[in-house]
């Protein structure tokens, strides 16, 4: 499941990933994902994993993907939440591999997350 959460904005996408996402719901994150870049250069995204199953069929797997070597390059900071040692993981392992400045949260720092990722604009310097 894919929930678009009330703390985005016009430069800032947060979105809650939860259970096993199928390739119709994750084209609803590209699509709030994609109309936040409108003519945008970049844009910041946060990740909340809650009790999330990777990907529920092979549509979802495929859009990540692609969204992985295509748009992502388009995301300014990306935060990662979630109380999953393999997600810190994760966040640490792509750091070198991006252009994207990346940080993992756990759950309890949520406010820390939105705030890290949604209140600096990327022309920033911060």
């Amino acid at each position: 499941m894919i929930e678009i959460l009330e703390q985005s904005s016009p430069n800032c996408l947060a979105v809650r990933f939860s259970g096993k996402v199928t390739g119709e719901e994750y084209q609803q994150f590209l699509d709030a994902l994609g109309y936040r870049l409108g003519n945008k250069d970049k844009v910041s995204l946060v990740c909340e994993l809650v009790e999330f199953e990777f990907y529920g069929d092979f549509d979802s797997a495929k859009k990540d993907f692609q969204f992985g070597f295509g748009d992502y390059k388009r995301i300014f900071r990306a935060a990662f939440l979630g109380d999953q040692k393999w997600l810190e993981w994760f966040t640490r392992l792509i750091g070198p591999f991006t252009r994207v400045e990346e940080k993992f949260f756990t759950q309890s720092q949520y406010d820390e997350a939105i705030e890290w990722a949604c209140s600096n604009e990327p022309d920033s310097k911060s």
